[in-house]
């Protein structure tokens, strides 16, 4: 696949973006991945590149929080092997499915997650005591896992922050043990989809590294700064991304460009 100049120019500084964004309130892959696909790249390529930049950005803000005692590994090993292997099915999935159709998926799928993530009352906990690791936790836990495996695999964007909703509403935790065991997951599942696309060949590697790259110094700040304004600081970016990135896919769908 011949990638231009422009191809990076657009990508690298937004994926970084997606970074700061990921690390500290999820739904970084809600600028990536339109990034991606505003590039140029076609759906299932953009999906791909998107796991191995995301996948390199995930991994530091992991170390970061694991770092800072977040991660309870206990809980989050089995809940990454799960993750990994129903990322891995999803994006096996989506790469069985005609490009057209994923991109009227992603057309109406893309904005409907965003209102979900930037609704302000999601993330609200006010739970500061510590969750006990009952055989309930562990089942919610490793059904999550999954459900968000397969979902990262086969879509992707905003399954950070799905995972902390999930962990906080329904699981119970606060939000720094959610914080912690999402990122686990999170990384999990980039890594497991990441595996099914190179296999297959759909990743651009090149690309993908480079935004890593940016992706990478982005999480690192955006974890530093933690929980801290992040889904209103990064809402502008989101609906200006998310716009470029609808017309885009309206102009091409109509052979517009």
């Amino acid at each position: 696949m011949n990638i231009s100049f422009t191809t990076f120019l657009i990508a690298c500084p937004l994926v970084g973006l997606a970074g700061f964004v990921d690390s500290i309130a999820g739904g970084g892959g809600l600028i990536s991945l339109p990034a991606y696909l505003i590039a140029g790249l076609p759906p299932v390529n953009a999906s791909a590149t998107n796991k191995l930049s995301a996948g390199m950005g995930t991994t530091v803000s992991f170390g970061n929080y694991t770092k800072n005692k977040f991660v309870d590994f206990k809980l989050a090993v089995p809940c990454i092997l799960i993750a990994m292997m129903f990322s891995g099915l999803g994006a096996k999935v989506q790469m069985m499915i005609p490009e057209y159709y994923l991109k009227i998926f992603m057309l109406v799928a893309l904005p409907i997650t965003m209102l979900l993530v930037l609704n302000k009352k999601t993330l609200k906990s006010n739970k500061i005591f510590n969750i006990k690791l009952t055989p309930r936790v562990y089942l919610l836990a490793g059904m999550i896992s999954a459900l968000m495996g397969f979902y990262d695999g086969i879509y992707g964007p905003a399954t950070g922050t799905f995972l902390l909703i999930f962990f906080v509403k329904v699981v119970g935790m606060n939000i720094k043990e959610s914080n912690g065991i999402a990122k686990a997951i999170n990384w999990a599942t980039n890594m497991g989809g990441l595996a099914s696309f190179l296999m297959a060949g759909k990743t651009v590697i090149v690309l993908g590294l480079a935004a890593g790259m940016c992706s990478m110094i982005g999480s690192y700040l955006g974890s530093k700064l933690f929980i801290k304004k992040g889904v209103s600081v990064t809402r502008p970016i989101m609906i200006i991304v998310m716009s470029i990135f609808i017309i885009r896919i309206v102009l091409e769908l109509l052979h517009v460009i």
